[in-house]
């Protein structure tokens, strides 16, 4: 069970879901197939003397599905980690039975990568008594075998000089870095291990699976080749504004298939849709929300591309930044773009406040970069600052309220 490689990166979710299993009876961890949920979870699991077992396993699956009271009670009373609960739906409600019986906090550690299946499964049997996490691709963080993400909340401080003083701090401890060797090698930990002449023929194996198997767990499909089409083409888009009716027309297939199929992968672990911000300003804002892939070497993999560009770059901070907001209520993230053609990659929220934040490819960074967030903070004036990364490694004020900065000084 579980990616042996994995086992060498510390993941910054493990503290989370050890507190998680302090407060709850039942604790799922979900993600894409092979992110580590498995060696993250075997890790806990011996920490907190659970029996371990896989669904991937044919004889464990059957076991669990032919009497789920007796597969529950083989675990013992301390309870135990299942690994890939999908499998075997009709769990939830013997799990559901056993901790009304005790009473007791952090009795299983559950793992899926089917969002729908094992959701709904929790939500009709275990509400009130379970909780989610979601474990994602490794970060630059972990990747340099940090135990604790960065983070961007200090970002929002009030002392500008505090602010830069914390950027310069940690573009010294990171060293400069070229954005195109992060994005190729990504974080999924099976392909971080392979040799980097392997990584994109073992991710594109991972699209190919995915497409054929994994998602007739989540959606009846009826053309197989062309739902890998659609898996491809999306990757193509990552970093920009969803167009359903692009796609559709590019595929030939209905709006309505592709909007289930989009929201397949969603479900699936393999694509996040962050939503657009919009106040009420009078503006015409895009409703559309902008789509990327889970991993940017992901994402390279399967449109086969082999040349990094500056929506990778994006993808790299986007996933980085779902981290961030998946760490605490508190945190949201949007996109923001006006009819007019002015916008922003991202708009972080923290405790009702507002930071916008560009990314850009270049070298070398000057005011004209600010100019959509400077319109941004003109709209909403409680922003404390904007924020545009590049590969700039001056780090300074372009423009009142607008720091500069390299990407590696915050990831």
């Amino acid at each position: 069970m579980g990616d042996a490689n994995a086992r060498y990166y510390p993941r910054s979710a493990r503290g989370q879901v050890a507190a998680d299993l302090a407060l709850y009876p039942v604790v799922a961890v979900m993600g894409a197939r092979q992110v580590g949920k498995s060696t993250l979870c075997l890790q806990l699991a011996r920490e907190f003397g659970f029996t371990a077992r896989t669904l991937d396993d044919r004889d464990v699956r059957e076991q669990a599905q032919a009497d789920p009271e007796g597969f529950l009670a083989d675990l013992g009373e301390r309870g135990g980690l299942i690994d890939e609960v999908q499998r075997a739906p009709d769990l939830m409600l013997a799990i559901k039975a056993v901790v009304d019986r005790s009473q007791r906090k952090g009795q299983y550690l559950l793992t899926g990568s089917n969002q729908p299946r094992v959701g709904q499964a929790v939500g009709d049997s275990l509400v009130g008594r379970a909780t989610y996490r979601t474990l994602r691709p490794l970060t630059l963080s972990e990747l340099r075998f940090d135990e604790q993400h960065r983070g961007w909340s200090f970002l929002f401080g009030a002392d500008e000089k505090n602010v830069v003083r914390e950027l310069e701090r940690r573009a010294e401890a990171s060293g400069t870095l070229d954005w195109r060797q992060v994005v190729q090698t990504g974080g999924f930990p099976r392909a971080v291990a392979a040799p980097a002449e392997q990584r994109l023929r073992v991710l594109d194996d991972y699209v190919q699976i995915y497409s054929s198997r994994d998602i007739r767990d989540i959606v009846a499909v009826d053309s197989t080749p062309k739902l890998e089409a659609f898996v491809r083409l999306t990757a193509t888009r990552t970093g920009q504004v969803l167009n359903s009716s692009g796609l559709s027309a590019d595929l030939g297939v209905p709006v309505t298939t592709i909007r289930r199929w989009t929201e397949a992968l969603r479900r699936g672990y393999l694509i996040e849709l962050i939503p657009p911000y919009s106040c009420n300003t009078g503006q015409r804002v895009i409703k559309s929300p902008k789509l990327y892939s889970v991993d940017a070497a992901l994402a390279m993999a399967a449109a086969r591309d082999t040349t990094p560009t500056g929506f990778h770059l994006e993808t790299l901070v986007a996933h980085d930044l779902l981290v961030w907001r998946d760490g605490a209520p508190t945190r949201d993230l949007y996109h923001w773009r006006l009819a007019s053609g002015q916008e922003v990659d991202f708009i972080l929220e923290e405790s009702g406040k507002l930071l916008p934040v560009e990314v850009k490819a270049a070298q070398a960074i000057g005011p004209a970069e600010a100019r959509h967030l400077i319109a941004f903070r003109e709209r909403h004036p409680g922003t404390p600052r904007g924020v545009v990364l590049s590969s700039d490694p001056d780090i300074r004020v372009v423009k009142p309220g607008i720091v500069a900065c390299p990407w590696w000084a915050i990831l």
